[in-house]
């Protein structure tokens, strides 16, 4: 999980201590921002519109979608790498999801001329991100997951209607006009292996430039979704690649003469409108909108005990600052919770409850709570009790994943074989948060216990070649291949 520093909510309060923060929601998503009403409003019309042209180009399903996507619009590219904590360096915006909710966090203003990567170009290869892994959560090669987002994120909506897809990528023109091409061998490999600064600029160049070549070069029509379908189907990268591309030799110095064209191919579309999405707009209320830098830590979590203690510190002394308001209760029952202070968070969690009794996450919360009790010194009614709570949570929000995959853990933490009915919750919560990885996890550890190994491994196909998070590449491949233990004879000649 991307974890936030307590950096950021000190320069959110230095700096923005007295800015108006806004909040508007649409049908896909929520959006907080200091920024004024038109231009707030402009950008949830823009990124709706892309939505839009999304699920048009790809006939994606959108009855899938469990939840709206947040985005926290940060004042500018500095924000943003505190906001994705330590060590983060060139980052222009990012995106995550976790079990609390799918979130991006991108720059309102970006400094930079012509060849410099602009807000709105953010936004879009962070939104592309999440409606792939939301609607086709399969297994991509790395180039492809981040070729498609720069791809898009060029997007250019024309004042007459028209929208130009696969518009350069200006902002990768520097690492594209040198001499220095990404190797395809490498950027087709199995692994790319740690990449510099630099790799990862060019990385991320020439996977923009394959992936146009593919879509729109007419001698290569057809090779992306072969190669793509054999990926899929298991095949190992370097073969799925030769089967489809021929000579990668060949492959690379084709796309270097692709390169040098003077003008490059764009998709005009015509004859589709976007619909008019409904934004909503309002002023935070002054508590809230005091509270928002700890709610930008509170979404995207943390499991070190540094940052949870002084989220919680912080979460404290808002709550007493704000008696009573939900948002305080909200994130102060959470922060004692994570702090294991388990009276102090059933309190602040009921008095959400009397104030909003059908607040499904402070419902399941009140089930979490108790679960953590059970495992310490026990809980009145027993795990029927605990379970009876989450099944009350569900039912006040039935397509929110995170009551599912709880009610699967409680049997785990009671040491019990988890029931049909809690695997098929949980296989119900990854379909409606596929872009989760900790649910993809869960989920395959339980297939490769029943002994579906191939199961699991479509399952995690998106973790094993998630380009931003190789610790968890490396847990999901050790599941699926563990290592064999060394037998005692082997270790005792090894030890001569």
């Amino acid at each position: 999980m991307i974890r936030t520093i307590v950096a950021l909510v000190l320069i959110f309060i230095a700096t923005n201590a007295q800015a108006a923060w806004l909040k508007a929601e649409s049908d896909h998503f929520v959006v907080y921002s200091n920024t004024d009403p038109q231009r707030l409003t402009g950008f949830v019309r823009d990124v709706e519109r892309f939505s839009a042209m999304l699920q048009h180009r790809t006939a994606a399903n959108t009855e899938t979608d469990s939840g709206k996507l947040t985005i926290f619009i940060v004042s500018n590219q500095g924000a943003v790498e505190r906001a994705m904590g330590k060590g983060a360096r060139n980052v222009a915006g990012f995106y995550n999801a976790n079990i609390m909710g799918a979130y991006a966090v991108v720059p309102r203003n970006m400094a930079g001329g012509q060849y410099d990567l602009d807000a709105q170009t953010v936004l879009y290869h962070e939104y592309a991100h999440h409606f792939m892994l939301q609607h086709f959560p399969g297994g991509y090669p790395a180039w492809f997951v981040e070729g498609f987002a720069e791809f898009y994120s060029t997007t250019d909506f024309k004042p007459d209607g028209t929208i130009a897809i696969g518009m350069p990528a200006m902002h990768r023109a520097y690492s594209l006009g040198r001499d220095e091409i990404f190797p395809l061998q490498r950027m087709l490999a199995t692994e790319t292996g740690k990449l510099s600064d630099w790799e990862t600029e060019r990385f991320y160049g020439w996977a923009w430039m394959l992936t146009h070549y593919l879509t729109f070069d007419d001698a290569r029509k057809g090779q992306l979704a072969k190669y793509l379908a054999a990926f899929a189907k298991g095949d190992t990268p370097e073969k799925a690649a030769s089967d489809a591309f021929g000579d990668i030799a060949t492959l690379q110095s084709d796309l270097l003469r692709y390169r040098l064209q003077r003008q490059i191919q764009i998709k005009l579309m015509t004859g589709f409108t976007p619909p008019e999405p409904k934004i909503t707009v309002a002023s935070l209320e002054p508590a809230d909108a005091e509270m928002m830098p700890l709610l930008i830590h509170f979404v995207q979590g943390s499991d070190n005990k540094g940052e949870v203690d002084a989220f919680l510190a912080s979460a404290r002394k808002l709550a007493a600052r704000f008696p009573g308001n939900p948002t305080g209760l909200e994130m102060l029952s959470e922060g004692e919770l994570d702090g294991e202070n388990l009276d102090a968070a059933m309190k602040a969690n009921d008095e959400l409850l009397a104030l909003q009794p059908l607040n499904a996450r402070a419902l399941l919360r009140r089930s979490r709570i108790a679960m953590t009790m059970m495992q310490k010194s026990g809980f009145p009614g027993g795990w029927s009790a605990v379970r009876k709570l989450i099944v009350k949570a569900n039912r006040t929000a039935p397509n929110d994943p995170f009551p599912l995959q709880v009610y699967y853990q409680s049997f785990q933490d009671a040491g019990e074989q988890p029931p049909e009915i809690a695997v098929k919750g949980l296989a119900r919560a990854l379909e409606l948060a596929p872009q989760v990885a900790g649910l993809r996890m869960m989920y395959a550890a339980r297939l490769i216990k029943d002994g579906k190994r191939d199961n699991a491994r479509g399952i995690l196909a998106p973790v094993l070649n998630d380009p931003h998070s190789a610790d968890l590449r490396a847990v999901a491949r050790a599941m699926l291949d563990p290592p064999v233990p060394a037998s005692k004879e082997g270790t005792s000649q090894k030890a001569k």
